[in-house]
């Protein structure tokens, strides 16, 4: 993109260096030159003398290639017009047209009257000349003409329309407003004669040229990483109905940065069968050209992914149920489903789809599981009515206002929170805030059945909505169920906060700085997450129908240990744990030694094959020692880091083997440090490590960055959410994924400049409403 100079003082404008009668200098500079080379390629400059009875060779060059000649406009070039305009040479008549319609040039002699004004009666467009009743005759005038219309930098004008848009937060329609139009055009008619008037075509436009800009230096990045490039791919469908497939990378730059980027969202127009997720996955990669540098895949637990890692697999060459990380909050999301609906989930999730037209149908279903099924029940009655959200509020607000504790009387009331059918993690909020919202219920339940009743007299049908039946009313039992798996709920929420991350380090408020999402914590995840529903299972005698509660909660247990029984198809999980500094393999013996003792040995023969056939003899660079950096430590623990703090603690140095025979993952095994159980973030400390352990740490900054959640694809789709509103329904599907891929390379830093039009997601819409959709590409094509 062409510099944007500030405004030069009149007088400087005015300043004349050329002779009398002589043009401006339009001879190419060594920069235009390569610039105009590398847009026509296959020309070079030509061989024969140029015709010099036309003034148009004045402004311009002429390059030649086997088949044709052509003229190159100068004053395009010299202006860094993103569609230089050329013609065939063998005549001037196009070029002459062109310099007085675009740049408002003529020949200087005086030999050729300049064009008429007017045409069939009706006034051309004016120039800078016009507008400034400047003559070109007058040296002077004419110098002056010449400095301003270069001063007209044409991208620049469309960008700072586009700011004003976005800061003003005016509708994109503005910007072709008949009467802004005018505006800009009597200011400078160069707006009118460069077409640099926004178009609903800008964005597809943009889109496209950014991307074919960027993507080169992006696999250039990609090729650099020191380490291995790991991916997670996953499907959903827009509201458009496109079926897309984001395919998300995390890798280390060369400064051993985390970075998280989008690939691709190909549409997957046919069958979603493992070969067509496979066919679009190696598409994407093969376009970046990082076969050789692909990890491992972060998948969830659809039988069509476990197809589509054979097939990649058998293309690229790696062993796919090795390579292949499931979806940590995928499983979580199985595990909590069996406790709070017990058996038969798939059939409860296909009867609310059958019967979600019917009010009362869904409500009977949702009756069949209990105290969750009676709280969702209530949320979706209040929310769905004006007149009970407000009760609900009078009832808070009264409440407040009676109290005589000033912080009481300054909170505000609260709305029920809707969950999202049997999305676990909806249903956990929306049980956290019935609990808070317990001390009104019995009251609004009262004026509800007095509202209900008023409205209904002197009517035939007095029937009760169902929520205010007596058998859906929620009493004491229903409470405390909900809060023990309000509690229960809980472990799992922290563990997902954790493990959802992007192994990113951040500084939070507090002044911490902490890593999300590593792979490290996996293995302790399922060891924590099973004690918790053990402990459950221990406390069930407390609770009301303790049979079906106790039931819950050992589906829920089965479902969990059923997938971590599957972590050893990877070695990946174990890997990640045991070079943790302050985990290592005394945790495996802490956990597994009592009752399965056969997993620790599994454990380590997996890591050790790991180690063997890919890193022991890795050719590496070693860098210098940094040495770790130290975090501050949390002051408030959840109950998972509690977990964690007590299993970290304690390890006892041990010398360290100098012996030149050992490896270095078995000299690491030695080298323990009493504060080895400080360690809080894993990959700076082994980054610490590399030139003490080039290939060891290799292995364990590969491992440690996978991502142990496919949670980059959901805010993936989240973000195509905002793009695609129902009042924006027509989006084509390349330019949704050349848009989402484009703004990921730029807030990874991997690119540095993208107009703002790609980034506001106000302004996005209304580009793309009018210009994004099927069927409006519209590519300048060479003149």
């Amino acid at each position: 993109m062409a510099n944007h100079p500030s405004p030069i003082p009149f007088d400087s404008v005015l300043s004349v260096d050329n002779k009398p009668g002589v043009p401006f200098d339009w001879n190419p500079t060594p920069e235009e030159e390569a610039r105009i080379f590398k847009r026509w390629q296959g020309f070079t400059i030509a061989e024969r003398s140029k015709d010099t009875s036309s003034w148009v060779w004045e402004y311009g060059i002429e390059i030649q290639s086997p088949k044709t000649r052509r003229w190159i406009c100068m004053p395009c070039i010299r202006q860094k017009s993103n569609n230089p305009q050329s013609y065939d040479s063998r005549g001037t008549q196009n070029a002459e047209h062109h310099l007085w319609k675009s740049h408002g040039h003529w020949d200087v002699s005086g030999k050729r009257p300049v064009p008429s004004l007017t045409k069939g009666g009706k006034r051309m467009f004016p120039s800078i000349t016009d507008i400034f009743n400047l003559s070109r005759d007058d040296p002077k005038e004419q110098s002056l003409a010449n400095n301003l219309i270069k001063r007209f930098d044409r991208e620049h004008f469309q960008k700072l329309v586009v700011n004003w848009i976005v800061d003003s937060q005016q509708s994109f329609q503005q910007a072709e407003n008949p009467r802004l139009r005018h505006i800009f055009e009597y200011l400078n008619p160069a707006v009118q004669v460069t077409d640099a008037h926004i178009s609903r075509h800008t964005v597809r436009r943009l889109a496209i040229r950014y991307f074919e800009k960027h993507k080169t230096r992006v696999k250039g990045i990609l090729k650099e990483a020191p380490g291995q490039i790991h991916i997670a791919f996953d499907g959903a469908r827009s509201r458009n109905r496109h079926t897309l497939y984001g395919i998300t990378a995390l890798f280390r730059n060369v400064k051993n940065e985390p970075q998280k980027i989008v690939l691709g969202l190909p549409e997957l127009i046919n069958r979603h069968t493992g070969e067509n997720i496979a066919a679009e996955v190696l598409d994407v990669i093969r376009s970046f050209g990082i076969e050789d540098k692909l990890g491992y895949f972060t998948l969830d637990n659809a039988g069509n992914n476990d197809t589509a890692m054979e097939i990649i697999g058998q293309n690229i060459g790696f062993d796919p149920i090795q390579r292949r990380v499931r979806c940590t909050g995928h499983i979580l999301n199985l595990v909590v489903k069996a406790l709070l609906f017990g058996k038969d989930v798939e059939a409860f999730e296909e009867s609310l789809v059958k019967g979600e037209l019917l009010a009362r149908a869904a409500h009977d279903e949702w009756m069949k599981k209990g105290p969750v099924g009676k709280a969702h029940n209530f949320v979706v009655w209040v929310h769905r009515s004006d007149m009970l959200t407000q009760l609900l509020r009078q009832l808070q607000r009264e409440y407040f206002a009676a109290s005589e504790d000033p912080e009481i009387q300054s909170q505000g009331p609260l709305d029920v929170h809707l969950d999202n059918d049997t999305r676990w993690l909806s249903q956990y909020y929306m049980i956290r805030r019935l609990l808070k919202l317990q001390p009104f219920y019995d009251e609004f339940i009262i004026k509800a059945k007095r509202l209900f009743q008023e409205a209904r007299k002197g009517e035939r049908d007095t029937k009760l909505p169902p929520c205010l039946e007596k058998k859906s009313l929620l009493g004491d039992n229903d409470w405390a169920v909900l809060r023990a798996f309000e509690n229960i709920l809980h472990d799992f929420y922290v563990v997902v906060q954790v493990l959802q991350g992007d192994t990113q380090s951040r500084r939070r408020s507090t002044g911490v700085e902490e890593t999300f999402g590593s792979m490290t914590d996996v293995l302790e995840a399922f060891e924590f997450l099973l004690g918790k529903l053990e402990e459950a299972k221990a406390l069930i005698h407390q609770y009301p129908e303790p049979e079906q509660f106790g039931f819950n909660i050992n589906l829920g247990w089965m479902k969990l240990d059923k997938y971590y029984r599957t972590l050893k198809d990877s070695p990946v999980y174990y890997a990640a744990a045991a070079l943790h500094p302050a985990v290592r393999w005394t945790y495996f013996d802490d956990i597994w030694s009592q009752d399965h003792p056969d997993w620790i040995q599994e454990a380590k023969n997996l890591v050790q094959t790991l180690w063997d056939t890919e890193y022991c003899n890795l050719e590496v660079r070693t860098t210098p020692n940094e040495g770790p950096v130290v975090k501050k430590r949390k002051t408030k623990l959840s109950s998972f880091d509690k977990y964690r703090e007590a299993h970290r603690r304690g390890q006892s140095p041990r010398p360290l083997s100098m012996t030149p025979s050992v490896d270095e993952y078995n000299r690491w095994q030695s080298d323990v440090s009493i504060a080895d159980g400080d360690v809080t973030d894993p990959v700076q400390y082994w980054i610490s490590k590399q030139s003490e352990y080039p290939r060891l740490s290799r292995m364990a900054l590969d491992v440690m960055t996978v991502p142990a959640m496919s949670a980059e694809c959901e805010r993936l789709f989240s973000s195509v959410g905002l793009m695609v509103t129902p009042l924006r329904n027509r989006l084509d599907a390349s330019i949704i994924g050349l848009i989402q891929t484009l703004r990921s390379w730029l807030r990874a830093g991997l690119i540095d400049e993208l107009d703002d039009i790609l980034l506001d997601d106000g302004l996005l819409h209304e580009l793309l409403a009018q210009g994004g959709e099927r069927g409006d590409a519209v590519i300048d094509d060479e003149q």
